[in-house]
């Protein structure tokens, strides 16, 4: 071998051996950088619970088991549910590790059918967060149809009133207060699929004066609905164009 290349043998290698164990040392700073979220330690034991089938109108009660599996006390700082019907309180806030404390949801059933799914949140004082589902299938209540309570009182108007306000574009109004019934689109859901319907003039009657359940009331605002004539105007015009 030529005396040249075996000088220069040794210092490729050294070469070879430094690049290798800088890009190891890059990786290893890389998933520094880049940790993996984590879940709260505070967590719901089971985190999905079957209410089985409940009648409509009723205000039905669960509680929700939630255990301290972190080494260290564990507060829970807020509480939050998918809606304003349901309405969800931790026993304690204050978790010893280990611990256990249970959190009581309570839910409005009124015009709500079929099968329903919910979810309660809490969040833990270095905001991370647990999330638990609350299953169930609502029936129908031959009583309710002489009530004079619509979805637009009480804790519903959280969820069927108040999103629409300062709505201007038809699909800003039906994501604000339809989707969550007509699915997403109007493709249907708990109710029915809005796709199939072209006339304008329809839409509008429909939307402005309901069709006498409360399931759909009028959400027109002389109807004691939160939508202004251009509102309804606005979602039926949309509406109308679907499936164009």
């Amino acid at each position: 071998m030529p005396v040249v290349v075996r000088y220069l043998m040794p210092v490729l290698l050294a070469l070879m051996l430094s690049s290798c164990a800088e890009q190891s040392r890059g990786a290893v700073k890389q998933e520094i950088v880049e940790p993996v979220a984590q879940a709260s330690t505070l967590v719901f034991e089971p985190a999905d619970v079957d209410l089985g089938t409940l009648k409509e109108g009723d205000d039905v009660v669960a509680y929700l088991r939630v255990r301290n599996s972190g080494e260290t006390i564990q507060q829970i700082v807020d509480v939050q549910t998918s809606c304003g019907c349901s309405v969800a309180e931790p026993e304690e806030s204050l978790l010893m590790p280990g611990g256990f404390t249970r959190i009581r949801v309570t839910i409005d059933t009124f015009a709500k059918q079929d099968d329903i799914r919910k979810w309660v949140l809490l969040t833990d004082a270095d905001g991370k967060t647990s999330k638990a589902w609350l299953t169930f299938a609502v029936r129908p209540n031959p009583h309710m149809g002489a009530t004079q309570r619509s979805i637009f009182d009480g804790k519903c108007a959280a969820c069927h009133f108040e999103p629409a306000k300062g709505k201007v574009a038809g699909i800003d109004i039906f994501r604000a207060v339809c989707a969550m019934c007509h699915g997403d689109n109007g493709a249907g859901g708990v109710a029915p699929s809005l796709r199939h319907i072209r006339d304008r003039d329809i839409l509008t009657t429909l939307i402005a004066n309901g069709t006498g359940s409360q399931h759909m009331p009028g959400f027109a605002a002389f109807a004691g609905g939160p939508l202004t004539e251009k509102q309804v105007s606005a979602l039926s015009e949309w509406l109308s164009k679907l499936d164009e």
